[in-house]
């Protein structure tokens, strides 16, 4: 099982949209992950986001370049920097394919470590420069390992 792992595009400040919807950088960018992520044959059967708007429009701007529009789901419980994972690692548990979650840096690392070592408070990988990084981690139960990371920066395949 494959998860993927991406810290939401650039958004606009809230002076400039109150709603933070994604700049063109940030549209650019998640249509470049969408891409890439095609390209590495990714096959999510779900695409998960919290209900912040730039995380929204992240996570279906890599859908629809995927072309599994019909995958993306506001995630059933909290995902926001602060929030447990408890409840996206045990959907990872009880998943039957591969899922992606675009969300908040913090959420992102804390999910990482958690099945990477076990321990979601010792740091593993990292998420910078920043908006738009994107991991895969495969593995099951205990066993998982990091398949590829991507910065924005990084030229597309």
């Amino acid at each position: 099982m494959k998860v993927y792992l991406v810290h939401h595009t650039d958004a606009l400040s809230k002076e400039q949209d109150p709603e933070r919807h994604l700049s063109e950088l940030g549209r650019e960018q998640a249509d470049r992950i969408g891409a890439r992520l095609k390209a590495a044959g990714a096959a999510p059967v779900r695409i998960l986001h919290s209900e912040k708007q730039w995380t929204t429009e992240t996570a279906e701007r890599i859908a629809a370049v995927l072309g599994v529009s019909d995958k993306t789901a506001t995630a059933g419980y909290p995902c926001n920097t602060g929030d447990s994972i408890e409840p996206f690692i045990n959907d990872i548990k009880n998943s039957a394919g591969d899922i992606l979650m675009a969300g908040h840096f913090q959420y992102l690392l804390r999910t990482a470590s958690r099945l990477l070592c076990g321990d979601e408070d010792i740091q593993i990988i990292e998420f910078k420069p920043g908006n738009g990084t994107t991991f895969c981690l495969e593995g099951e139960g205990d066993n998982w390992v990091v398949t590829f990371g991507w910065r924005p920066e990084h030229e597309p395949l």
